[in-house]
């Protein structure tokens, strides 16, 4: 019997920029804890396929992308560019970008899945999500399977927003999978 390891690059976007506590108390962001959960989940998730001449086992090395690291002081998309996505990385020649956007774009390239860890704004797509996906071509995106998973302390889930980054997504290029789980007002 033959064994192999494949390791899956998998980035995570964290869709939130919001870094507040809300007059009534909470936490800043509520997707800190969403995220840690997704994180340590892929971490220690495994997948064995084959049989019994070949068995391959699965696992995930894990980046997150957080809009709060990417945007901010010394980020890979501050300084010539920012939230309101002034200069696409596209529309840029690779040597007029900095290093630390080229090492992003590279982790993004280099993905083989991406996950989308997302709040619901206004019933849509946080701006911060948006300007951070759209910041990069297509073809970093092309043919590479998404999840989404979106959270919000109202009844809904982060269902609205979850349609809203399917599109998103389609258009990037990415393949988003239909199935999407929710945890509503889930205080874990």
């Amino acid at each position: 019997m033959s064994s192999k390891n494949i390791v899956l690059k998998t980035v995570v976007f964290f869709g939130s920029a919001k870094n507040v506590i809300p007059p009534w108390g909470g936490d800043a962001r509520l997707g800190d804890r969403v995220v840690k959960w997704v994180e340590s989940t892929l971490k220690s998730r495994q997948a064995t396929l084959g049989d019994a001449k070949t068995t391959v086992t699965i696992s995930h090395d894990v980046s997150i992308i957080d809009p709060l690291q990417v945007f901010g002081k010394d980020g890979a998309l501050s300084g010539f560019t920012g939230g309101e996505l002034r200069a696409p990385t596209f529309f840029l020649k690779p040597d007029d970008l900095p290093q630390a956007t080229k090492d992003l774009q590279e982790t993004i390239r280099a993905a083989d899945a991406y996950l989308i860890v997302s709040p619901e704004y206004n019933h849509s797509i946080p701006p911060a999500l948006s300007s951070l996906m759209g910041h990069f071509g297509g073809s970093l995106y092309k043919c590479k399977p998404s999840g989404i998973v979106t959270y919000s302390p109202g009844p809904w889930g982060g269902q609205r927003a979850a349609m809203a980054i399917q599109i998103m997504c389609h258009e990037l290029g990415c393949l988003p999978d239909g199935v999407a789980e929710q945890r509503r007002n889930s205080r874990r």
